[in-house]
């Protein structure tokens, strides 16, 4: 039978071994929240640590071993910790940690370590002061290894640096906007330089921004994204921005739409680049191009320097140009190209004297270099003009001149603006650029001119040359009629000599005698009239007449120069055979200009038979209508039996002051060459297949309607 002691015994012995089990459990349940709380830190790389100030006792855990990188088996000490961190770093701490034990308040701090293998770590400690029973100060905190989160945030920093650089470099600013009620979510530092908008202000609303986009771009612009919007898609266009000084700029923007998970469109992420310089560089590409294509092709030159005025207004916005010429025999600036000047205000300037203080276009000549001028209003140099500039708006005013490549001044060239300024370096640039392209255009225009004055005087002088050759056929020629209208004058003073006084003593061979009067007479007159006709071809050709281009007959032509160089035929001894087509076509051309060019080869040929035997001196000018490129012409050709050519004189025969003549100016088969390419024709050289040479030029037939017009007047002279 069981006793109470028994009992009492048993409860004891249950109740120990249920103390036991929960002790156990305990412990164990000890270690797992140990073990967890271990983990835990080494994967937050966080740990723990007490200290007491009193008595300088520190108790660290395991991951605060590791972190300062120490041996479990060392005991932690505030000297020990103080080794660790950065000699930069260390003089902070520790007298942060000397502060808070004397305050006995919280700390909380981010300083580096300094590992021995020489890494730097990153460490945010943080502990909390509290008080025992006893009244004793003890802190207990946390220390966290935050090397990866500081290398994290330095990356990122970097990136971003990197990225707004990259946009700064680039001229690219990001943005994001949201569809629902258009506003923006994000606009980068770069987005808002190329708007013209203050970063340190709200984000600009949408009206705002749509304000910005140039009034002429503004349609399109808002077009392209309502299509992208209704379409859920990319967008992608150019367009000119105006800043609120006037400044035009060319965007090249991006948009890419952002669904949600519904597929609905929530908003647009995007770029805006600022391509202004790519365009205006393209803007003056293109437009050199077409300056240079107006040179080439010999346009006006008026027309040229209004083009040139029009692209740097296209480039600089709000500028107006203007390109004075300088006459160098009076000093006097004259009007150029002005196309966006008041009308009245050009006027004004024209002629002006230039000198010293002569506004910036008269100063600029003057001096033969760059006058800048930002204020008319307050400026000097614009004493004289400066109520005219302003009367019309005319603020600013940067006058360059235009040389020559021989540093000649031709003219200036100038930017106005509307409100005081200065150029910037690249306006300068620009300016520099189109004074050169002003250059070019000026020059060449004189060069023309003075070449067209050239070929004036050369051919003129040409002409009477060859005439002076011929002084010996045009005498006879002229000679001849006037022998002959004097015999003729004297056989009728004869006739009139012997008739009857009185009209009743007229015998039977009187009419007969009167009729031999009437015959003479008929050829005094049909005399005078062909020594008039000889002495009308010297005039045309030694005179300078216009350049006016005709309906010919090539026969005509040849018969003028035939009867011109009839006597020199003569005495040289030189037959001249004419073989020309029925079927030979009229040309358009000025009659004079073509004689020379004949009477020059015919000339020439003779010269070239000089030492040919006389009975072989013969001369053939051939007349045929053939086709070129499809197209009709006229083709005269005059062969000698001469001496001919060597092979590789041939190309150089038409060169300026080139001859074979031993007393030859070099001057004729150029002229004539100049001559025939100026009607539209071809002038060539060919070597016969027996002796001597053949020397052919064609010309275009004229059209059906030049036929019946008849006359079409040139501007040149010849």
């Amino acid at each position: 039978m069981t006793t109470k002691a028994d009992e009492d015994e048993l409860l004891r012995s249950v109740a120990l071994q249920n103390a036991t089990s929960i002790r156990i459990a305990r412990q164990r349940a000890e270690r797992r929240s140990e073990a967890y709380l271990a983990e835990a830190q080494r994967l937050s790389h966080t740990g723990s640590f007490g200290w007491k100030p009193s008595n300088g006792e520190i108790i660290w855990s395991e991951e605060t071993f590791r972190i300062f990188q120490y041996d479990r088996t060392t005991k932690p000490t505030v000297e020990l910790a103080l080794q660790r961190f950065h000699p930069e770093d260390a003089p902070l701490v520790k007298q942060t940690i000397e502060r808070a034990s004397q305050d006995g308040k919280d700390f909380d701090f981010e300083h580096r370590l300094l590992m021995p293998d020489g890494s730097v770590k990153h460490v945010h400690i943080v502990a909390h002061a509290e008080r025992g029973e006893s009244g004793e100060l003890e802190f207990v905190g946390a220390v966290m290894d935050t090397t990866g989160n500081k290398q994290a945030e330095q990356a990122l920093r970097r990136s971003e640096s990197n990225l707004a650089e990259a946009q700064r470099l680039t001229h690219t600013g990001s943005w994001v906007w949201r569809v629902a009620g258009r506003e923006a979510l994000h606009l980068s530092e770069e987005w808002y330089r190329i708007y013209g908008f203050d970063p340190e202000e709200s984000m600009p609303a949408w009206e705002e921004r749509l304000h910005r986009v140039h009034p002429e771009d503004r349609a399109r612009w808002q077009g392209t994204i309502d299509r992208a919007i209704d379409d859920k898609s990319g967008y992608e266009v150019e367009f000119r921005i105006v800043l609120p000084d006037g400044t035009i700029k060319y965007i090249h923007t991006v948009g890419h739409p952002v669904l949600n998970a519904s597929g609905d469109l929530v908003e647009f992420v995007g770029s805006a680049t600022d391509i202004t310089e790519r365009k205006r560089g393209e803007m003056l590409l293109d437009g050199e191009k077409r300056l240079l294509e107006m040179i080439a092709k010999g346009d006006s030159r008026p027309l040229i320097l209004e083009a040139l005025c029009r692209l740097v207004e296209e480039l600089a916005s709000g500028s107006l140009s203007s390109i004075l010429l300088l006459d160098a025999k009076t000093n006097r600036l004259r009007h150029g190209a002005a196309p966006s000047l008041p009308t009245k205000y050009t006027e004004a300037i024209d002629g002006a004297v230039i000198g010293p203080c002569v506004g910036s276009c008269g100063t600029a000549a003057y001096r033969a270099e760059p006058v800048i001028v930002s204020d008319i209003a307050s400026d000097p140099l614009w004493a004289n003009f400066r109520d005219l500039a302003l009367g019309h708006g005319l603020r600013a005013c940067w006058s360059t001149p235009i040389l020559s490549s021989a540093g000649k001044v031709l003219g200036t060239f100038a930017i106005y603006y509307r409100e005081p300024r200065s150029p910037t370096p690249r306006e300068h640039e620009l300016v520099e650029q189109i004074t050169h392209l002003a250059s070019i255009a000026i020059e060449r225009a004189l060069a023309e001119e003075a070449l067209r004055q050239a070929q004036v005087d050369l051919a003129h002088v040409s002409r009477v040359t060859t005439m002076g050759e011929l002084t010996a056929s045009i005498a006879h020629e002229v000679n001849q009629p006037l022998t002959a209208v004097v015999n003729n004058a004297n056989a009728c003073l004869d006739l009139l000599g012997a008739a009857p006084k009185r009209p009743d003593e007229r015998g039977p061979d009187s009419l007969a005698d009167f009729q031999e009067v009437r015959d003479a007479l008929a050829e005094i007159v049909d005399d005078t009239n062909r020594a008039s006709a000889v002495i009308a071809r010297v005039r045309q050709l030694a005179k300078k007449a216009p350049f006016e281009k005709t309906v010919l007959n090539l026969k005509d032509v040849v018969t003028d120069v035939c009867a011109l160089a009839r006597y020199e035929c003569a005495t040289r001894q030189t037959t001249i055979r004419a073989e020309l087509g029925e079927d030979l076509p009229p040309v358009l051309g000025d009659r004079v200009q073509l004689q020379q060019v004949l009477l020059n080869l015919v000339v020439n040929g003779m010269d070239a038979m000089n030492a040919v035997e006389e009975s072989k001196r013969v001369l053939i000018i051939c007349g045929r209508s053939q086709t070129r490129d499809g197209m009709p012409e006229a083709c005269l050709s005059v062969q000698d039996a001469g001496t001919g050519f060597k092979p590789g004189e041939m190309e150089r025969l038409f060169e300026t002051f080139y001859t074979t003549k031993a007393h030859g100016m070099g001057m004729g088969l150029a002229i004539s060459r100049s001559i025939i390419e100026a009607h539209g024709g071809r002038l060539w050289a060919e070597p016969n297949q027996g002796p001597g040479a053949t020397f052919s030029f064609s010309l275009p037939a004229a059209t059906e309607g030049a036929v019946e017009g008849g006359t079409a007047i040139g501007n040149t002279q010849s």
